[in-house]
């Protein structure tokens, strides 16, 4: 009867979300190696500029790590590390941080991983799984102070939420680092 309505109700909104985060997790990182794609000539031609007034000296110019998120191994660890980043956020202790949009980030996590590992997806898993736990602990600890600047910022907090952080900033320990200072 109902408790079955129920359940299926829940059981396709549950799919529905499941396909929505993969579509992003697919989507996100091949729309990025696009615009990174296009960074590339111009990247050249800056450092072919910089060469020219510099003399002998090499110039290296920098640009972002989505630069490689269009390596395989980048794409592929960042899907194997969906579940563990769940399973960590759940067994952590002490964690109150639940990913959810920022499951879509792995894959930029993972492509800075990759040229250390030369694409060795085991490797890759490993480290990126010890970056996560330390990521989850950087992250709730900063999280009083990203919670704060968001809502002077004007960002609407969900009302559930106690407090935000994300992977793209609350996982980053230079923060956290001057905080202590």
């Amino acid at each position: 009867g109902e408790l079955g309505g129920d359940f299926i109700g829940t059981l396709a909104k549950i799919l529905v979300l499941g396909v929505q985060l993969a579509a992003v997790m697919v989507l996100l990182p091949r729309m990025v190696r696009i615009l990174m794609e296009g960074l590339i000539p111009i990247s050249e031609a800056a450092r072919e500029f910089m060469s020219k007034r510099t003399g002998s000296r090499e110039v290296y110019i920098g640009l972002d790590s989505a630069v490689l998120i269009g390596h395989p191994s980048a794409i592929s660890t960042g899907l194997i590390l969906v579940p563990i980043a769940i399973l960590l956020s759940i067994i952590l202790p002490g964690n109150r941080m639940l990913l959810f949009a920022d499951l879509a980030v792995l894959p930029f996590l993972c492509s800075q991983i990759a040229p250390m590992t030369k694409g060795n997806i085991v490797r890759m898993v490993t480290i990126g799984t010890f970056l996560l736990i330390i990521g989850f602990y950087v992250a709730n600890a900063l999280a009083p102070v990203i919670t704060s600047v968001a809502g002077e910022a004007g960002f609407a907090i969900p009302e559930n939420a106690a407090q935000i952080s994300s992977i793209a900033d609350g996982f980053v320990w230079t923060p956290l680092a001057f905080m202590w200072l």
